[in-house]
């Protein structure tokens, strides 16, 4: 069951930021999870219950991380990846910081395990990146 204040503060997260990061969708290429976290954006905005179910907010937190690693370049360095920032990184971090934020007022449990996963996937991109540019060298 979820609450009403928990409900509005999920409707108000999606109608700003359906708003802001719909450049960067613009210019994203994978239609698969674009689509994806446009049509959950636009349900937090609009249906926020089913915006809130556990596998939709997994996957808007997987598509939020996309997202943020497509807005940068990666060149290989020394100790690792050199990250530079085409834009938007910034804008996406914070949406997604926003969207933990909400979520832990009302259930932070669920919230803490959303941050894991953002982690996680963040990670395992990076290292999939990493080894696609030694492989290309």
């Amino acid at each position: 069951m979820h609450n009403r204040d928990k409900l509005d503060a999920i409707k108000g997260f999606g109608q700003r930021n359906l708003t802001s990061l719909k450049p960067l969708l613009a210019h994203a290429h994978e239609a698969v999870w674009v689509e994806r976290l446009k049509t959950w954006l636009t349900a937090c905005a609009l249906s926020p219950k089913g915006a809130l179910r556990a596998a939709a907010l997994e996957y808007a937190v997987v598509d939020l991380v996309t997202l943020e690693l497509s807005r940068q370049s990666y060149t290989l360095a020394d100790d690792g990846l050199q990250l530079t920032d085409r834009g938007g990184t910034l804008v996406v971090r914070r949406t997604l910081a926003e969207l933990l934020l909400v979520l832990s007022t009302c259930d932070a449990r669920s919230a803490r395990q959303l941050a894991a996963l953002a982690c996680a996937s963040r990670n395992e991109r990076l290292e999939q990146i990493r080894s696609r540019i030694i492989e290309s060298v």
